[in-house]
């Protein structure tokens, strides 16, 4: 089901509505066969605390289609680098070779996730994947910079260099972003062709909402989820003064917190891990994450380093 931007501008602009997704329609907590609009809210009020105008409705007409409506409360969505050195855990030290699911930042921020293991680009290039607001920070971050493992925040320093940054997706103020995401140049031999806890990569497929989703990060260390609407316009604070504006996002439920910016999200099968998401913002109650295909679309095809040898 695709909405009208103007269906979706409507909803947003109403109190505590902080993004619009499509997905199936929750009751309780359990989902069922019917497709909704899914209202992201920072935080469910009795509808006597709302004004008329900022009620959502239980359905909406658009295109001659009725469409059931499903409020979901999202909290404080934000990126999810750490923000603070605390107690160093094992994924918090350094690893080499390093899987993926460990410590991982540019030399001037903190730290987040060590997305991918080795992957190739069309260029043949031998790459890592990992958020840009982890490796390529707004104002701070060029091409060729360090990038460590692990972080600053988990005591990376000069020495702990693993990579140089290639490039980091640009997220724009006041414009519609569809990634972040940043490739990072490293050395193969420094990386281990597998994820921390999850076991072999075996590259990139498309989401199913009826699959349980999997996650090794920083901070978390391996979790799952539920997938619960696609395509989400959405705004996550972290980037500017003002929440930022993504669009074709993923929704998860409850999988990360702070430091698991840059995981993979994917699914597990017989022939390993394969991925179809990275996860880049949040908060207790819900993850967000930007699908493979749009992370491509910015950087090109990538393939498992593996795969070339």
């Amino acid at each position: 089901m695709e909405i009208p931007e103007s269906v979706r501008d409507d909803i947003e602009s109403r109190a505590n509505v902080v993004g619009t997704a499509v997905g199936p329609k929750r009751v309780g907590d359990r989902k069922t066969d019917e497709e909704a609009l899914i209202v992201l809210v920072s935080r469910k009020l009795p509808e006597a605390q709302l004004s008329e105008r900022d009620r959502i409705p239980e359905e909406i007409e658009f295109d001659d289609t009725t469409c059931k409506t499903d409020v979901q409360e999202v909290g404080d969505v934000r990126t999810q680098a750490a923000a603070e050195p605390g107690e160093r855990y094992d994924r918090e030290c350094r690893w080499r070779p390093a899987p993926a699911g460990v410590s991982f930042g540019h030399v001037e921020t903190t730290a987040g996730t060590l997305g991918s293991p080795p992957l190739e680009t069309e260029d043949g290039t031998t790459v890592v994947l990992t958020n840009a607001h982890v490796a390529a920070p707004i104002g701070v971050a060029q091409p060729g910079d360090d990038v460590l493992q692990p972080g600053p925040a988990d005591g990376g320093t000069d020495e702990d260099v693993v990579g140089s940054l290639v490039e980091g997706s640009e997220i724009v103020a006041g414009e519609p972003n569809t990634t972040d995401s940043a490739i990072v140049e490293v050395d193969p031999d420094d990386f281990e062709d597998s994820i921390l806890g999850i076991g072999e990569f075996a590259g990139f497929t498309e989401p199913s909402t009826d699959a349980t989703f999997t996650k090794s990060g920083r901070t978390t260390g391996v979790t799952t989820g539920d997938l619960r609407g696609r395509d989400a316009r959405i705004r996550v604070r972290g980037y500017h003064e003002e929440p930022t504006l993504f669009t074709g996002i993923d929704v998860f439920g409850p999988m990360s917190a702070a430091g698991d910016s840059g995981s993979l999200i994917g699914v597990e099968g017989e022939d390993g891990f394969r991925a179809t998401d990275l996860l880049f913002a949040g908060s207790d109650r819900t993850t967000l994450a930007v699908p493979m295909d749009a992370v491509e679309a910015e950087h090109g095809e990538l393939t498992p380093a593996a795969d070339e040898n």
